[in-house]
């Protein structure tokens, strides 16, 4: 009890933390250098763990063939080559405070916070399959054409207590603190980015798969591209699309790669989009890092 208590009291934050920006844009009052509700660095739109506010429904193999990262499990209802998953993410990312404004740009200090958890709906108790944590303190800068964003991020996964339950699978020990740093140019409304990350504290190394392997969880790679297109009158409405491609020293750099395109309504300064995101690759749950996993989704992605 204590435990699902905590994680309340830590959902419940994420949820002030994402709608408190909405409250302050009703009163109208002007952007100061405090919470400035300004940011320079767009959130990478086809990043599966980018924090953000959303509901999905997907469909994944992630069971087709089992991982390396712990003991075999057995999957104890629905089918294992296909499993329909309900997806939800509750974060975002709030600017703190705006160190430097120029007409081409500026730098703020920001906060970032999400957790994405998925839930096997095909499954009569509905099992919880797990949760990943992302914190992270970001500062983004812009000139111009030119951005940047280098943040020091904390991730943690947990497995479902439901889904550990009724397979026998057991919880690992992964996540820990990264350094990382994406820079991006913008051209005719399209935005390429690429960086990396050094994880200068793992509890990932600890795992007894990497252990066994001599391995180690240091460093990681992202690079990608995104843009929105508004082709009709209403400039309301506009397609968006993006594509991310990752990997990481503790998959042995195997790829992740993945594609996220829709429609995007703005009004005042909020947003609601939604997507159609394709995955294949290492799957981005932490609690399966070592297991190949492909997966279709629709996802309604809200931005207060």
């Amino acid at each position: 009890m204590p435990i699902r208590l905590v994680a309340v009291s830590r959902l419940a934050a994420v949820v002030l933390f994402v709608i408190a920006p909405a409250a302050a844009h009703a009163q109208g009052a002007p952007s100061p250098a405090v919470l400035p509700g300004q940011r320079y660095f767009a959130s990478p739109l086809a990043d599966p763990v980018e924090p953000r506010f959303a509901i999905g429904l997907l469909v994944t193999d992630l069971f087709q063939a089992q991982g390396r990262e712990r003991s075999p499990f057995t999957v104890t209802a629905g089918d294992d080559t296909r499993d329909t998953q309900a997806a939800a993410a509750v974060g975002g990312t709030i600017p703190l405070l705006r160190l430097i404004q120029r007409p081409q740009g500026g730098i703020v200090i920001a906060a970032q916070a999400g957790v994405f958890a998925r839930f096997r709906v095909e499954v009569p108790s509905r099992d919880d399959l797990g949760q990943d944590w992302v914190v992270g303190m970001p500062i983004e800068a812009r000139w111009n054409d030119l951005s940047a964003r280098i943040r020091i991020v904390h991730r943690s996964a947990h497995l479902g207590d439901e889904f550990s339950a009724a397979s026998g699978a057991q919880r690992i020990e992964f996540g820990g603190e990264t350094l990382d740093l994406l820079a991006a140019v913008r051209r005719a409304g399209m935005r390429a980015y690429g960086g990396g990350g050094w994880i200068f504290h793992s509890n990932t190394d600890n795992t007894d798969v990497l252990v066994r392997e001599d391995r180690t969880d240091r460093f990681t790679l992202q690079a990608g591209a995104d843009g929105s297109w508004r082709p009709w009158p209403e400039q309301r409405l506009g397609v968006v699309a993006g594509v991310d491609w990752q990997a990481a020293e503790r998959t042995r750099w195997r790829s992740a790669l993945s594609l996220a395109a829709g429609l995007e309504y703005r009004y005042d300064g909020r947003s609601a989009q939604f997507l159609f995101r394709l995955l294949d690759g290492a799957s981005p749950m932490g609690q399966f890092f070592l297991t190949n996993e492909r997966y279709g989704s629709l996802e309604l992605v809200l931005a207060f």
